[in-house]
């Protein structure tokens, strides 16, 4: 049997992020955005996982780019701003929509939505998800799933977050995926983050920048239960305090594709292309490829 969590610990620990949380959110947003930077800057200069990380996947992913150690500097610091931003955003939901200064490629998605056709948004970690998260709920009404972060309080605070704008959220579960393709094949719009690790039994290896990334198969899976019109969309952070550009474009066509790995391909090679929109928004922090292949070896 594994190890049982003590529910105390498990308490104090979601109270203890949740105050964190609020405080921050306490902060005025440009006191925000400069404490961000300045810790961004210095888990730059210090021998941090969190660095090395983004170096080692950098240099897998981005092995030609001109100036990789400025990338690195760059990445971590808006990897920070985002943390703190969406403290703030989840506490003052209102003020992150509000940020939203400019659009750009949402027509195709809009006259979906008027079409009344099943819509899948695949939202990497680039950017702030949060934001984007608020302007869907917004403007179109969103479905998402939630995976429970074992700590209740601080889920509290994300779903109330998230539900600020209407959206409707479903377990991460048999039940709540079966839940969500009804409500696609009404017509629903949601949203899924397609660049995490999967568990052993959701996901298959994907080239991802040329190297075997562990992949989900439930958006693909839900493409070709609903035949779902694909976009790509994110938030993009705009320099000093102007707020953020939502961006949205069409994913690669072959996402249809009824072979599952020539389907997971082209939803890797349509998140690649987000990303060299702008390298430094994205979190290459995250161990992308800390589940390898037989044979492969663990980069980190």
């Amino acid at each position: 049997m594994g190890r049982r969590t003590n529910p105390y610990i498990q308490t104090l620990k979601g109270r203890a992020a949740v105050g964190a949380l609020r405080l921050l959110g306490l902060l005025p947003f440009r006191l925000n955005r400069a404490l961000a930077t300045a810790l961004g800057g210095l888990l730059a200069r210090l021998s941090t996982e969190a660095r090395e990380v983004t170096r080692i996947n950098l240099s897998l992913c981005l092995p030609d780019h001109p100036d990789r150690e400025a990338l690195v500097r760059e990445s971590l610091v808006e990897s920070v701003k985002n943390t703190f931003e969406i403290a703030r955003f989840w506490s003052k939901p209102e003020d992150g929509l509000q940020r939203v200064v400019s659009e750009q490629g949402d027509g195709p998605l809009r006259e979906a939505v008027a079409n009344k056709e099943p819509i899948l948004i695949l939202a990497p970690h680039l950017g702030c998800w949060e934001v984007l998260n608020f302007w869907l709920a917004r403007e179109f009404g969103l479905h998402a799933m939630f995976a429970p972060s074992g700590l209740p309080e601080l889920d509290a605070l994300v779903k109330q977050g998230r539900e600020h704008f209407g959206t409707t959220m479903y377990p991460a579960t048999a039940r709540g995926v079966a839940g969500l393709v009804r409500a696609m094949r009404k017509g629903a719009l949601t949203a899924i983050l397609p660049d995490q690790v999967a568990d052993r039994r959701s996901g298959r290896f994907a080239p991802f920048f040329g190297q075997p990334a562990y992949t989900g198969t439930l958006s693909c899976k839900l493409v070709k239960q609903t035949n779902a019109r694909v976009f790509m969309a994110w938030a993009r952070r705009l320099p000093g305090d102007e707020g953020f550009e939502i961006r949205v474009r069409p994913a690669d066509p072959d996402i249809h594709d009824e072979d599952l790995d020539h389907a997971l391909k082209a939803m890797n090679r349509s998140i690649e292309a987000l990303i060299l929109e702008d390298p430094s928004q994205y979190l290459w922090s995250y161990k992308r490829f800390r589940r390898q292949p037989p044979g492969g070896t663990l980069p980190y």
